[in-house]
């Protein structure tokens, strides 16, 4: 006989084809629902409220009235609630996101009275091979998952899955899904007729002897009457036994059988059973890119250098940036960060992000205004403040926007040496626009709005220096003015020949031809898949090049490319390969004269339909595998997925295309040479089937529908709703950033620091004396130069922030590479502790550091203002 463990829930979208607001609604009932229906009868639940805390703070806002109610059912074991804070996606969204979402859903837990002690992804669209390490990290050893399994991966759906830090899980799979068992009669006889068919199939992979009966579905009332039904049944069938469980009790059975599991290591992205949905990586590229703009600008600028002012007594406004990380998750749910929504949906995602942007930005410059309002000036001229967030001193480039009157200023450091530094753009600005006590005065104050690139030298580690503006003077440097026809330096040169861009390496003397290609073709697809519409016409950016300028400047020099691409307008003139729309597009590339590696920055004006824009770097690397980045680190892919020989004879519910997610990285390399491709916020690159040695990174992806069936790599129904979503072909200017890192030797240690250096750039800020808002003097005086601690460690920079839970700080890094490394100590007056993700003590010494490893330190420093570093 085996046992079937009923597990009662609901799946809880708070926002799809509705809005949150719609869902909102609804709860407030579902709840009153649910509430009266356990405290009449304690016979019933436990009831999991779909592993996301955000469920009960949206209720809560309606009726705060009824908290009492429900940690009552919480502390009796009836309700079960988190761990998470969203159902979040793994494969788009950063680590430091993820780990904030548990960190937060815990913290919920914890206020409430308890939490499910399980990593519960009913419906994330495949699963990352570093979800055992995140669940390990906070104390979970126990999973549950839907999506991005088959046999083929592990033959049993139940498995221990291991990260490859060593951290295991017991995984149990819910091969059809958590509403299989959904809207079952009450009545035993009628049940039995459709539950036999259910119960085989849930069985069909299981070796255990146990059966998860998920009952419940999307936004799906308590079906109160199920239990009893299942008592009923009990007695007249010998089958099964029903018991009223939960996933924590379905686990300890599990043990109990003493059953040998499988162990798998690896992400999970098959689609046989369930659609995984690959073109889900680009759908709505601005969402992507506001999403890594903001959890990027939190994690490694604004909690780094609140941490830093916060040790030099300043206060640190730990709810408000918890209420941005709050709201950014918001936006994490699979199918919010997906794009897979109505436009009015997508638009309210967007909005929440760069809302949170701008609360972030404000409170990084009022920190920066209070900062340098504490130092005393050292030279003539307004203050700016270069903010190196990395735990390491370096040379570093700064983005910075200057104000200034006149046609001259200079920068100069602290001894009055002048910085170098080159203009990128520059406009006259009416300042009244932007400062608020000018806003009344009846003239007008022009200036000229210069957006620079600043050369700090020396900068310390996670710390400050100050440098000074000095208006109407020079410069202090002169440019060389020698006419160029090539991008060079010591280890690159980049030519252009016949309007096709070629690479050499001058350390290895490997050549690259035809790369940073331009490709567009049609998308017959809607927001969750990209579709390669019958007979596709594919237009490149060859011969449509239609201006080329070579430029020399004081810190990197630059080619400025413009396309006139003749492209067609939509799907039916691609069928008749008609070029009547006009793809424009725009490409500088920089090369820095201290840095190996080529700066591309691409401006689309988009003004075709049904159409995806990629970027192709031929590599000309053969082999059948590629590495990408993942949350904490770095995986290992084929080329071409083997399952794209099996999958329409087997049925799957879509291709297993290779099309592929990553964090922002993606690389080709052997035992001689290397091409890695670093992106500021795109998400998705192909292994182009025909072309096996090309990146292909994907730019843009326009659709106008939200769901279509029958299409040839996702046959069947439509995925979601079929409904338009205009909003979905992006319309209008798009601009994308991403770096060209040729390798020699395969990625060695300075290959990774130049990928971080160029991932984490130095953050500055001008005191001009003008503020939108007025604060009155603090009264504190600050050192002109600071660094916080120093950390030597080949480890990548994750974040530095306060403790969740205490007046402390927690540093963190993770090993990017394939091979263990040796962590180094930081070196800080106070104390320092190992913790885990959860901020929780970590026995032992853990290094040296294991690919895909975070490590994270507890510091409570010795005394605020001092710095041993």
């Amino acid at each position: 006989m085996k046992t079937v463990h009923l597990i009662q829930h609901t799946h809880w979208d708070r926002e799809w084809y509705f809005t949150e607001n719609d869902s909102r609604a609804v709860l407030f009932y579902f709840m009153a629902d649910l509430l009266q229906r356990l405290e009449a009868d304690e016979s019933l639940g436990p009831f999991i409220l779909d592993g996301q805390t955000v469920v009960l703070e949206d209720y809560f806002t309606s009726a705060p009235e009824n908290r009492a109610r429900v940690q009552k059912l919480i502390a009796g074991g009836r309700l079960l609630i988190g761990p998470w804070y969203t159902q979040t996606d793994f494969l788009v969204v950063g680590a430091e996101s993820i780990t904030r979402n548990l960190l937060l859903g815990m913290a919920d837990c914890n206020a409430m009275g308890s939490r499910m002690p399980v990593g519960y992804v009913p419906d994330s669209f495949g699963q990352s091979a570093q979800l055992p390490m995140f669940l390990a990290q906070f104390a979970m050893d126990c999973a549950v998952i839907w999506r991005g399994w088959c046999e083929h991966d592990v033959a049993a759906s139940e498995f221990r899955w291991q990260s490859a830090d060593g951290s295991c899980v017991t995984t149990a799979v819910l091969p059809w899904g958590y509403g299989c068992a959904k809207w079952l009669p009450t009545d035993a006889q009628k049940a039995w007729q459709v539950l036999p068919g259910i119960l085989q199939k849930q069985a069909k992979f299981s070796t255990s002897g146990h059966i998860l009966l998920p009952n419940g579905n999307d936004q799906s009332p308590f079906e109160y009457g199920v239990p009893a039904m299942l008592d009923a049944l009990n007695t007249q069938q010998s089958d099964y036994h029903f018991v009223r469980s939960d996933f924590s009790r379905y686990f300890a059975a599990l043990e109990r059988t003493g059953a040998e599991l499988a162990t798998y290591q690896g992400e999970l992205l098959s689609p046989k059973y369930m659609r995984i949905h690959r073109g889900i990586f680009s759908t709505r590229m601005d969402i992507k890119q506001a999403n890594v703009r903001l959890e990027t600008f939190l994690s490694q600028q604004l909690e780094p250098f609140l941490s830093v002012v916060w040790q030099l007594g300043l206060p640190y406004p730990q709810m408000a940036v918890e209420n941005i990380w709050r709201e950014a998750m918001k936006s994490h749910a699979h199918d919010s960060i997906g794009g897979c929504n109505a436009d009015r949906v997508n638009a309210m995602v967007k909005a929440r992000l760069t809302s949170g942007h701008e609360s972030a930005s404000q409170l990084f410059e009022l920190n920066m205004k209070m900062l340098a309002e504490g130092i005393a000036a050292r030279q003539q001229g307004k203050k700016i403040i270069v903010f190196n967030p990395l735990p390491y001193p370096r040379d570093g480039r700064v983005a910075l926007t200057v104000y200034v009157p006149g046609a001259h200023f200079a920068i100069v450091d602290e001894e009055g040496q002048p910085c170098r530094w080159q203009i990128v753009q520059e406009e006259q600005q009416d300042m009244s626009v932007i400062v608020q006590e000018l806003s009344n005065s009846t003239t007008t104050v022009w200036y000229r709005k210069c957006d620079i690139i600043l050369e700090a030298k020396a900068l310390p580690a996670c710390g400050y220096q100050t440098l000074y503006l000095q208006e109407d003077a020079p410069a202090g440097f002169t440019v060389p003015q020698e006419t160029i026809s090539a991008l060079d330096n010591p280890w690159l040169r980049l030519t252009l020949t016949d309007g096709h861009i070629s690479l050499l390496d001058k350390r290895s003397g490997k050549h690259w031809s035809h790369i940073l290609r331009l490709v567009d073709g049609g998308d017959a697809g809607d927001n969750y898949n990209y579709s390669p519409p019958e007979d596709d016409w594919r237009v490149t950016s060859d011969g449509a090049l239609v201006s080329a300028t070579w430029q020399r400047d004081a810190l990197a020099d630059t080619l400025n490319l413009n396309w006139r691409i003749a492209a067609p307008q939509d799907l039916p003139a691609r069928q008749q390969h008609e070029r009547n729309g006009q793809l424009n597009v725009s490409m500088t590339i920089a090369l820095d004269r201290d840095r190996p590696l080529l700066d591309v920055h691409i401006r689309i004006d988009n003004a075709l339909r049904d159409h995806r824009l990629q970027l192709e770097i031929p590599t000309g690397i053969s082999g059948m595998f590629h590495f990408a980045d993942q949350p904490f680190g770095l995986i290992r892919r084929e080329n071409r997925p083997q399952a794209l020989d099996i999958w329409q004879h087997e049925q799957w519910t879509e291709a297993p295309a290779s099309l592929w997610p990553m964090q922002s990285l993606a690389m080709m390399h052997d035992q001689q040479h290397s091409m890695c491709v670093v992106t500021d916020g795109l998400r998705e690159y192909e292994i182009p089937a025909d072309r096996p040695g090309t990146l292909a990174i994907t730019l843009l992806r326009s659709v106008g529908w939200l769901g279509q069936p029958d299409m040839p790599w996702r046959p069947g129904r439509a995925s979601g709703m079929v409904l338009p979503s205009p909003d979905s072909q992006l319309p209008g200017r798009f601009e994308c950033h991403l770096a060209l890192v040729p390798l020699h030797h395969g990625p060695d240690a300075a290959f990774w620091r130049d990928v971080e250096n160029w991932r984490t750039p130095a953050s500055g800020w001008l005191d001009s004396g003008w503020s939108r808002f007025k604060t009155n003097p603090h009264g504190m005086r600050f050192p002109a130069t600071y660094s916080l601690l120093r950390w030597d460690t080949p480890l990548h920079f994750s974040t530095l922030k306060k403790a969740q839970n205490e007046e402390a700080l927690i540093l963190r890094g993770w090993n990017p590479g394939t091979v263990p490394l040796d962590s180094g100590k930081p070196v800080i007056s106070g104390d320092l502790t190992y913790v885990t993700l959860a901020e929780t003590p970590r026995p032992g010494s853990h290094n040296p550091v294991q690919p895909c490893s975070p490590v994270s330190w507890r510091i409570a420093p010795a005394e605020k203002g001092k710095s041993d570093a």
